[in-house]
């Protein structure tokens, strides 16, 4: 082998050795890509598909501690409603949410978390126009614009009106039309025109 061959095969072993590690090393960085990715896809299968036993036995579980519960707490009382707005929101055409969306506005507003509560009822008013109990939402929701939030009574008239309109043979329509006819008094007031009414 000449001087000219060996500096060749040389330098085209060298090359040759570049260029391997340049493959492996590229090799690394398009296996890391290609994990991220995985990852990434993993992630958003997860997201997808959510894991919904996960979900169910944390509705179970709030709701034992809540019947367990002698007095009204309202860490539980937080822990479920939590437990029902997961699973509702995680899975929102599921038959089960609509109800965990109602029941979730009761304990907010037993808890005294009335715009937590409200927005409960709401989404059930507008997201779910077919359940069963969406004039008792609509109904719930204006009491407590009515009877827990000072100044709100305009809100609660209009959707009193709404149940009036849209509902005029549900029992509740009735009451709706009592309620609009006592907006803005006080107690004491009721309490006068009840014992006048009973007088006669």
């Amino acid at each position: 082998m000449n001087r000219y061959s060996l500096t060749f095969y040389k330098t085209g072993f060298v090359s040759l050795f570049i260029a391997l590690a340049c493959s492996c090393g590229n090799g690394s960085a398009d296996n890391k890509a290609k994990v991220e990715a995985d990852s990434a896809r993993a992630r958003a299968i997860r997201l997808a598909h959510p894991n919904k036993q996960m979900y169910v036995d944390q509705v179970t579980k709030a709701e034992q501690d809540m019947k367990s519960s002698k007095n009204f707490d309202r860490k539980i009382a937080n822990n479920m409603i939590k437990a029902y707005l997961d699973y509702a929101s995680t899975f929102p055409n599921d038959k089960e949410s609509p109800d965990y969306y109602f029941r979730a506005g009761g304990i907010a507003v037993a808890a005294g978390n009335y715009d937590q509560g409200i927005v409960c009822y709401q989404t059930v008013a507008n997201n779910y126009p077919d359940y069963k109990y969406v004039v008792e939402a609509l109904y719930q929701e204006a009491m407590i614009y009515d009877s827990n939030l000072p100044g709100q009574d305009e809100k609660a008239k209009v959707i009193y009106e709404q149940i009036i309109k849209d509902y005029p043979k549900h029992k509740l329509a009735e009451d709706a039309k009592v309620a609009i006819s006592n907006l803005g008094k006080s107690d004491e007031q009721l309490i006068k025109e009840f014992e006048a009414k009973n007088k006669k």
